[in-house]
């Protein structure tokens, strides 16, 4: 089912990706008692709360500044990708420096589209 009134590419990726997110978050609980280590699972939805929750706000916010379709869908792209691979750092033996650049790839993204809302909108200031 689509959008009750027509949505762009735009905010369709922004949906999908979106819930995405939500839908991994949601699965970090009831794997906290399937792993042997449930406070890795703990440790990665606290890393996902503190970082989603301005993801999904500053992301809403650059959909409205008009951006550039292609960009704007592959930030959307790299940051989903960023979180997965940061969130697997935790349950399995991955690189420290590949779940680090995940991490500051994912910070990059959401302080990029901050950054644009607000050149978008500075004369509001």
């Amino acid at each position: 089912m689509a959008c009750a009134t027509p949505c762009s590419l735009l905010m369709q990726s922004y949906f999908l990706y979106s819930a995405l997110l939500a839908l991994k978050l949601l699965a970090l609980a009831p794997l906290a008692s399937v792993v042997c280590n449930p406070e890795k699972a703990q440790r990665a939805n606290i890393s996902d709360l503190k970082n989603l929750t301005p993801f999904w706000l500053v992301a809403a916010l650059y959909m409205t500044t008009s951006p550039d379709e292609t960009t704007a869908i592959a930030l959307l792209r790299v940051y989903v990708v960023a979180r997965f691979i940061a969130v697997a750092g935790y349950f399995q033996k991955l690189p420290k420096t590949l779940t680090e650049v995940a991490f500051f790839v994912s910070f990059g993204i959401t302080s990029f589209m901050g950054s644009w809302v607000v050149y978008t909108y500075k004369t509001a200031l």
